[in-house]
């Protein structure tokens, strides 16, 4: 082969793998910080949950949902049980027997047969008493299974809320990170100025306190932040060694920022203009708005329409419904159990003796009236009216609890709406006095603490708008549970 065939060849290689390797990490700088997240996590083995996964693990894996299940189970049983007493029942029956007597002459009459009874027995009509009966398990089946729903809806509730604390102390841990680098930063600064005899000892001993504080502050963040994994993972019942993490949501979706370490420069000049000294300086402090790519949506309802929802939605004020109209059927089997029941029955008999045997077919079919106890069928009833009468009490309490439940937690939920977009304008406006205490101090114009109070309102201000962005998601969970919306 010719050597500049050979040569050419081996450059465009070289070009079209620099051109892979770009485009490469074009892509790699486009992807978003999940999606990072999300490809981290499958190299690490991680298991990664969105908050639907986490309440549908918790859903799988709750012993208490377990429990309301085999309720659900065990109420429909006893509505097949009820429905039994119209099915006919069969008996079959039989043996030996021997007898021996003595006459009054002394003598003796001996005898003995084997016996075979077979028979079925068919209820045709009690006049409402199995079906009443019927009825009331019926309505306990159905209100197990709201108060499955309830149950479901409960640990929903606790997961989400769960969840959104996680979010919250990995979103401190990140203000905390940051105001770490700030501090760390700050100090490499405070310590270059001195050496130029531009700032004082004290200043420097200042920035290593604030530095070494950040640092505590962090650590004690880091802990909140594993006791929250901890929480998350005993409201799922999620007992798996393997680590997992979690995705933001639609309203708490804090961006993680991926800093470069960067090396402090303290670059300057002294330019003397009408005798005013002006020093420049390059100081590379960090500064990152919390605010950068945050999107936050209200919940839009009014609290009329909230309370409709609930009242139609709420599975624990439809199983006391149901549990009404059970003692409803409970009370009407009471009233009618001194009626008679028609019933029919056929039977087949075969005695077989020494001397003969015998067989033979019966069948029957009749009116029967029951042994009546009035005065326990009286005070029954009485029972019956009482239970009757506290489930309808135990409904108007729980609409009232409902009404003013929904009320609360959307005032609750309307507030913090109100207060996020405060939150937000409060930390652009310590950002920017940040931003410029920073400049002060660096040309000399400020003094450390100005510098120090301006970053701490920052901070703080950074730490009050997650912890509202998450008292708003536990209010609007709380609000849902209340309308009965999962």
């Amino acid at each position: 082969m010719n050597f500049r065939i050979f040569l050419l060849i081996l450059v465009i290689l070289v070009i079209n793998t620099n051109a892979a390797f770009a485009l490469q990490d074009n892509k790699e700088k486009q992807k978003k910080p999940e999606e990072t997240k999300l490809e981290e996590a499958k190299i690490e083995k991680k298991k990664i949950f969105t908050i639907d996964e986490c309440v549908d693990y918790a859903i799988q894996n709750d012993p208490n949902i377990k429990v309301a299940k085999n309720m659900v189970k065990i109420q429909k049983s006893r509505v097949g049980q009820a429905k039994s007493d119209y099915f006919p029942t069969l008996g079959a029956g039989n043996g030996y027997n021997f007898s021996s007597n003595r006459t009054t002459n002394n003598g003796t009459e001996n005898s003995n047969y084997y016996d075979l009874d077979l028979s079925v027995n068919q209820l045709i009509w009690d006049f409402g008493k199995t079906t009443a009966n019927i009825n009331m398990q019926k309505y306990n089946y159905q209100s197990a299974q709201y108060d499955l729903n309830y149950e479901i809806l409960n640990t929903t509730y606790k997961v989400k809320t769960a969840y959104y604390a996680v979010l919250a102390a990995k979103a401190y841990n990140d203000v905390l990170e940051r105001t770490v680098r700030i501090n760390k930063l700050n100090y490499e600064r405070t310590k270059a100025l001195f050496e130029e005899g531009l700032k004082s000892k004290i200043d420097v001993v200042n920035s290593e306190v604030y530095y070494t504080d950040a640092q505590i502050q962090l650590l004690e963040a880091q802990n909140s932040y594993e006791n929250s994994l901890i929480e998350l993972a005993n409201a799922m019942f999620y007992t798996d060694t393997a680590d997992f993490s979690i995705l933001n949501t639609e309203n708490f979706n804090f961006q993680p920022i991926n800093y470069t370490p960067k090396e402090i420069q303290v670059n300057y000049k002294n330019e003397l203009s009408n005798n005013n000294s002006e020093l420049i300086l390059t100081s590379g402090i960090e500064k990152h708005n919390i605010l950068q790519d945050f999107n936050f949506e209200p919940y839009n309802i009014s609290v009329r329409e909230a309370i409709e929802e609930a009242y139609k939605n709420r599975p624990d004020l439809k199983s006391l419904e149901l549990v009404l109209k059970a003692s409803e059927e409970s009370l009407k089997a009471v009233k009618r159990s001194y009626y008679p029941e028609i019933g029919a029955s056929a039977g087949y008999n075969f005695r077989k003796a020494e001397n003969n045997d015998s067989n033979g077919f019966r069948v029957y079919a009749g009116l029967d009236f029951p042994i009546v106890n009035i005065m326990d069928i009286k005070y029954r009833i009485d029972e019956g009216k009482s239970y009757y009468e506290i489930a309808e009490e135990n409904i108007d309490l729980s609409k009232k609890n409902i009404y003013f439940e929904v009320q609360n937690y959307y005032v609750n939920m309307k507030q913090l709406e109100k207060r996020i977009p405060l939150m937000a304008q409060k930390v652009e406006q310590t950002l920017e006095n940040f931003e410029l205490a920073d400049g002060r101090y660096t040309v000399g114009l400020g003094n450390f603490i100005e510098l120090q109070d301006a970053q701490t309102n920052y901070n703080n201000a950074q730490l009050e708008f997650v912890q509202s962005v998450f008292k708003y998601n536990v209010a609007r969970e709380q609000f849902l549970k209340s309308m009965g919306v999962k």
